[in-house]
């Protein structure tokens, strides 16, 4: 290879997803040598990025040009054998399998004639080489996540790639194990031509990368040498979604058919104090008295497998609070939201609604009075916008559906215009509302908001957080897991940010807002 040409040069890439764009004319270029991170807030089009250089998502326009080849037509199977090879962000060996004969699997796909002596002894240098050749003959599903990980990357090193790209391999990992990680990724730059990261785990790409790429909203944000991007105030508003300004709520909500769908539920009766009536706009509103407990969470730590995500979680939330609970991806916001609905079992600690232990299942957690807005909206395309809705409320008879449809449309006025369109059909952010919409169908006394603004442009989250001001306005009792921390502190009276799976900042709004540890716990360089 002639070192002074660049290993990898991608132009231009767009990748849509109906009406989300995911990658928005990104381009890169790759040196022979270099280890270079790509970083961005959840939904930035990170993992989308790197489906489009392996070869796993076809792009919609733009080229890549790999070792001097243009392989923008090429499938993953083809720019792997030309030596582009990359982990994922979850492991994904043969767990009934041996460790060797998982790497045997990748090397025969690329070498289908080597005998088979020659390719053990290949695959048994790569084993040597990740620190796996003690467990080369133990079944894969005994390994621990740290020694799967690194599965991960000997797979990937058994094709003898160029260009080795990494996806999140510092998820879920505790720091001693982050550190073992990062000795594999530094002792691997002189076998490969060049290094890849995508990374949420800043540590890992501070350590490892001369030079970083941000993407957000899919697109290039900056990039350059990685002490430099990591100190840039303009870097860190990204993460903390400090770069919004609020806005004047809509003047089309109608606040008091609202405060009639929402403020209790129809079975519930609420003994909360009625919500003082202040001027629009999510700056403007003030924090009322709470009411009594609704949900506690003491001691609880729940994971995946041998994946430790979250690790002794306390929270309490009364009727009538917002909280907020926030944190870079990774940090176990979802996994505690998840917990919260009754879709992930805890390992330990208790959960109790109405001051009663809560037995597993999204279902007996729903009949509570508790409503999910889940992360990725979970739209059923073969169901109309008002087909999704009712889903939600389904028992509820005729009259009362219609009120409760009447209420969602009244806060989502877009959804009334295409009430009759697919599901699926509309602008990601009007998918986001109709998710928004179908949690209040249920009329819940506590809906957990899960990163709402997820891949959203910047107007629209202002919409999205305009009305979930008119809902705090009604006394709807909110857990907002999200990134975007400026518009969360907006409207939050008590915040929590996790960290490692544990609240590593908790306390008042502006106490919060104010703490310079916040910038530290996004960036990654908190202690």
């Amino acid at each position: 290879m002639n070192d002074a040409r660049p290993l990898l040069v991608a132009a231009n890439l767009v990748k849509r997803y109906g009406g989300l764009v995911a990658t928005d004319n990104v381009s890169l270029t790759l040196d022979a040598g270099e280890v270079v991170g790509i970083v961005g807030p959840n939904g930035a089009g990170k993992s989308t990025l790197i489906g489009l250089l392996g070869g796993a998502t076809k792009a919609d326009s733009g080229s890549v040009v790999f070792d001097g080849q243009d392989v923008t037509q090429a499938g993953a199977a083809q720019r792997a054998r030309l030596g582009i090879g990359r982990t994922y962000q979850i492991p994904r060996p043969f767990l009934n399998m041996t460790v060797r004969e998982n790497l045997l699997a990748a090397r025969y796909s690329l070498f289908p004639f080597v005998p088979k002596a020659q390719a053990i002894a290949a695959c048994d240098r790569v084993l040597d080489r990740t620190g796996l050749l003690d467990v080369a003959d133990l079944a894969t599903r005994a390994l621990p996540l740290l020694r799967r990980k690194r599965l991960e990357v000997a797979r990937a090193l058994a094709l003898e790639p160029k260009l080795l790209m990494l996806d999140e391999v510092g998820a879920g990992l505790v720091d001693s194990e982050v550190t073992e990680l990062i000795e594999l990724i530094r002792s691997l730059k002189g076998e490969v031509d060049g290094i890849i990261i995508i990374e949420h785990v800043l540590r890992v790409v501070r350590e490892c990368c001369e030079r970083l790429v941000v993407i957000n909203f899919g697109r290039t944000f900056a990039q350059g040498p990685t002490r430099d991007v990591l100190a840039s105030d303009e870097v860190a508003a990204v993460y903390l979604g400090t770069s919004h300004q609020p806005r004047a709520a809509s003047t089309d909500v109608q606040t008091d058919g609202l405060m009639r769908a929402v403020a209790t539920r129809a079975d519930t009766p609420s003994t909360a104090s009625a919500p003082t009536r202040v001027p629009a706009g999510p700056a403007a509103i003030t924090a009322k008295t709470p009411g009594r407990m609704i949900l506690e969470l003491e001691g609880v730590h729940a994971g995946y497998g041998q994946a430790r995500v979250l690790n002794g979680i306390d929270l309490a939330v009364r009727e009538g609070e917002v909280i907020a609970v926030l944190g870079i991806n990774g940090s176990g916001k979802t996994t505690l939201a998840n917990v919260i609905s009754g879709v992930v079992r805890p390992s330990a600690g208790s959960i109790r609604v109405d001051g009663k232990a809560v037995a597993h299942g999204p279902h007996r957690v729903t009949a509570l009075g508790l409503s999910q807005c889940m992360e990725g909206r979970r739209i059923f395309g073969s169901l109309t916008v008002e087909e999704n809705l009712m889903l939600a409320a389904r028992g509820a008879r005729a009259p009362e559906m219609r009120e409760r449809l009447d209420h969602v449309y009244a806060l989502f006025p877009d959804l009334r215009e295409r009430r009759s369109n697919a599901g699926t059909s509309m602008s990601g952010g009007q998918q986001q509302m109709l998710a928004i919409g179908r949690a209040l169908m249920a009329r819940p006394r506590l809906i957990v908001f899960d990163e709402i603004s997820l891949g959203l442009a910047p107007v629209m989250m202002d919409r999205l957080y305009q009305a979930l001001g008119e809902l705090k306005r009604t006394g709807l009792t909110m857990l907002i897991v999200e990134q975007d921390v400026e518009r969360a502190l907006d409207l939050a009276d008590e915040v929590h940010v996790m960290e490692h799976g544990r609240f590593a900042l908790s306390g008042a709004t502006d106490s919060i807002r104010n703490d310079p540890r916040l910038r530290d716990l996004y960036i990654g360089t908190a202690d």
